[in-house]
């Protein structure tokens, strides 16, 4: 079952977040939905207001429900809620799983300018192999 954050969620959803290493910032209980499976919270996810653009982010499914289609369930309900375009910013080993929903990576000169300064730091890694990217799907 899909819903809607309670404030209830929101300790959860802080250590979700904390616990899968995702950007800890901007995590208001209201902008996400949650996936429960027979009571327990088995995934998160929201889509962030930015300046000139909407970032769906923060998906995480707990390890022990994860290969059950729950992160798909999570990026269908925030689309409905949010219409297009949504951007995305992930880590390049997961383009190919955003891909299956419709996102396409897009350079980062033709991002939204909040991605964009959002995405600098992250720029400073590339030295290291770590790769992130702008993804966007448009309908």
């Amino acid at each position: 079952m899909i819903r809607e954050a309670t404030a209830a969620d929101a300790p959860t959803i802080k250590r979700m977040i904390r616990e899968a290493q995702l950007d800890p910032t901007s995590l208001k209980w209201k902008n996400f939905l949650i996936a429960e499976v027979d009571g327990d919270i088995a995934g998160i996810g929201q889509v962030k207001p930015l300046l000139g653009c909407r970032e769906l982010g923060s998906l995480v499914v707990a390890k022990a429900h994860r290969k059950q289609g729950i992160a798909a369930s999570l990026i269908h309900a925030l689309e409905a809620r949010h219409g297009y375009p949504l951007y995305l910013l992930c880590l390049a080993k997961l383009e190919a799983f955003y891909n299956q929903f419709g996102y396409r990576t897009i350079r980062w000169r033709d991002a939204p300018t909040a991605l964009k300064i959002k995405l600098t730091p992250a720029l400073l890694a590339r030295p290291f192999g770590i790769r992130v990217l702008v993804m966007v799907k448009l309908a």
